[in-house]
């Protein structure tokens, strides 16, 4: 495995935390969304849209421009020796995958399991459920669909940054 390849795998993991911080944004912005019905304005649409905007972008270009970013930020000019690591490029990419699934599903599920007590707990206090949120759940929910599609779907998200790198 040369510097540049190094690298490359570096920058491709980098935009895969991007991507699980973009689905967090968009499943609170959702949330936001439906607690504010009816009071949308341009300024708001432009608030939660260019926030998006530059999440794909910096996605985009980690994991599609590599080589642009290597060479605009000089990454390769101080290293002199490859790195001796005989594994395929797409053989890290799935191990970097999978240890992101895992940290997502780590880190999740004790929230989840501190949601579901919170409202059970809620639902024994004298109120019952009047003004307990649900979105809680639905933001767990997604992040552990998100770290399971990971785990269940690495060969498939590997082949495709694999074939959009050929291109």
């Amino acid at each position: 495995m040369s510097s540049r390849s190094f690298f490359q795998i570096l920058l491709k993991v980098f935009a895969m935390l991007i991507f699980l911080k973009l689905v967090e944004f968009v499943v609170q912005l959702a949330q936001l969304s439906i607690y504010s019905l009816g009071e949308f304005s341009l300024g708001m649409i432009l608030l939660e849209v260019f926030p998006i905007g530059i999440f794909v972008f910096f996605i985009y270009t980690l994991l599609f421009k590599c080589d642009y970013i290597i060479n605009k930020f000089k990454l390769l000019d101080n290293i002199d020796a490859d790195v001796s690591i005989n594994m395929h490029r797409s053989d890290v990419l799935s191990i970097a995958i999978i240890v992101l699934g895992g940290y997502v599903l780590i880190d999740e599920i004790p929230v989840l399991f501190r949601t579901v007590y919170s409202y059970w707990w809620e639902g024994k206090m004298e109120m019952g459920y009047s003004m307990v949120s649900k979105a809680p759940f639905f933001f767990s929910g997604a992040k552990i669909l998100v770290g399971l599609l990971l785990l269940g779907n690495t060969k498939m998200i590997v082949n495709y940054i694999e074939l959009r790198r050929k291109k």
